[in-house]
């Protein structure tokens, strides 16, 4: 069990891990019935991957490739 909220790890690793090229977005989600942190990437390549933890403050965190994203005109 994590020692931290996880809105707190978001908080402190969001800025560092959107400074690795190709990571568009950073998100809280569930992986069996456990709270993970989503890292969205343009394109999941081999060295990004390298660079992205497995885990944050013991979140475990996955890696989506999403492309970009781009907002809606509503």
């Amino acid at each position: 069990m994590p020692d931290k909220t996880i809105e707190w790890v978001l908080k402190k690793y969001t800025k560092k891990l959107m400074l690795l090229p190709g990571v568009v977005g950073i998100a809280q989600g569930e992986f069996e019935n456990k709270l993970v942190i989503k890292v969205y990437v343009t394109r999941k390549t081999h060295e990004l991957l390298q660079q992205v933890p497995a885990n944050l403050e013991g979140y475990m965190v996955i890696v989506e490739e999403s492309g970009k994203f781009q907002a809606l005109g509503i």
